[in-house]
């Protein structure tokens, strides 16, 4: 009798059989690129592939959009019309050459591995042999990439950054994260943390599960994911699309949880769970940012969030951003990092990206911490 896959198995295997076919924009509405696989431990994983990336061209496919565009939208978003008029022309000086570097270099048309195309990626402590045997596949098919790993944290998967320095990896600090282990008693000490668990007691707002939610329910989670993720923070942030959202109430790829007020939907959330690694993460949340601060829906969501990594015996990765939130509640920051391998590069193209790689370990790490208040 043949054992069935694992429910995260299965889901990840149609969601690269599907990519395969189709390419990322089945996926990812602001995603055009290709979608490929390699074999790394016993398991097929994407591979993404992109040619040409336009001004809103996804972070999670496009190099150029994670390091400068959205870099560089941050930088403008809170000056004044006449401020960010100014700060453009002025931001040309800095980024103008890194573009230069990277367009040299071919960064942005990089493979990148093991790549589902949402915000964060989790893995196993793949061994030194897993790397090695994909090292030399990949380069040896894309003799002109380079090649890529995204979301590497040795706090989340404590061997895997040293096992691909060890191969030749370069790490590219990215982006500053935080993470919880809820499962330790003080995190509950928290008095933010307190205090949205009572919300959580509160059935004024309505939480559905994913086993209550119809295909006819999954148009308004997406306007209310948008409407936070595109239309508040930036259009550079994936625009999951409609087969997304339906392959996440079929297969669980990400367990979806709404929030209901007043017959209305008003929140989503999308439990992202990596059984090998022991983390729990959210790459897709919106709520009705028309509403009252009072209604804490925000709040709630990420209550959600935390009580189901603690029922279910996970580690929590809050990702990014909302830095001064998260410390509040038990959130500690960690330095994640893009793993690069250029070493199979003609000459000229890995010297352009070892001199952007360089100038990325010098500056990031000083700007990140910075821009989190740390």
């Amino acid at each position: 009798m043949t054992t069935p896959l694992p429910p995260r198995l299965v889901a990840d295997a149609l969601w690269l059989l599907t990519a395969r076919s189709r390419g990322g924009n089945h996926w990812v509405n602001n995603v055009h690129s290709e979608i490929d696989s390699v074999d790394i431990a016993g398991h097929s994983y994407p591979v993404t592939l992109l040619e040409n990336s336009d001004w809103k061209e996804s972070y999670v496919a496009s190099p150029r959009s994670t390091w400068l565009r959205y870099a560089r939208q941050e930088a403008l978003r809170h000056l004044s019309p006449m401020l960010a008029h100014v700060a453009k022309a002025g931001s040309c000086v800095v980024f103008g050459p890194l573009a230069a570097l990277m367009q040299a270099s071919k960064l942005d048309q990089s493979v990148i591995i093991a790549n589902y195309l949402i915000s964060t990626n989790l893995y196993s402590n793949w061994h030194r042999d897993d790397i090695s045997h994909i090292t030399a596949t990949v380069s040896e098919q894309h003799p002109e990439r380079p090649l890529m790993i995204r979301n590497i944290c040795s706090e989340v998967t404590p061997s895997l950054m040293t096992n691909l320095s060890q191969q030749g990896w370069k790490m590219l600090p990215t982006r500053m994260i935080y993470l919880c282990d809820p499962q330790k008693t003080e995190v509950w000490k928290h008095n933010h943390v307190k205090k949205d668990a009572k919300l959580l007691l509160d059935n004024t707002v309505e939480i559905v599960t994913q086993e209550s939610l119809t295909p006819n329910d999954l148009d308004a989670l997406r306007l209310l994911f948008q409407q936070l993720f595109i239309d508040k923070h930036s259009y550079l942030n994936p625009d999951f699309s409609p087969a997304f959202f339906s392959l996440c109430l079929e297969t669980s790829f990400l367990e979806l949880i709404g929030l209901r007020w007043q017959g209305r939907w008003v929140g989503v959330v999308g439990l992202y769970m990596h059984p090998e690694s022991g983390w729990l993460t959210t790459p897709l949340i919106g709520y009705d940012t028309t509403l009252p601060q009072e209604l804490g829906l925000y709040r709630r969501l990420m209550a959600i969030l935390l009580r189901e990594a603690k029922n279910r015996d996970y580690r929590l990765h809050y990702s990014s951003g909302a830095s001064q939130f998260k410390r509040a509640r038990a959130g500690t920051p960690a330095m994640e990092y893009t793993a690069i391998y250029n070493h199979h590069l003609p000459k000229q193209q890995k010297y352009y990206s070892d001199v952007f790689i360089k100038l990325f370990q010098q500056c990031a790490p000083n700007l990140l911490k910075r821009a989190d208040g740390l």
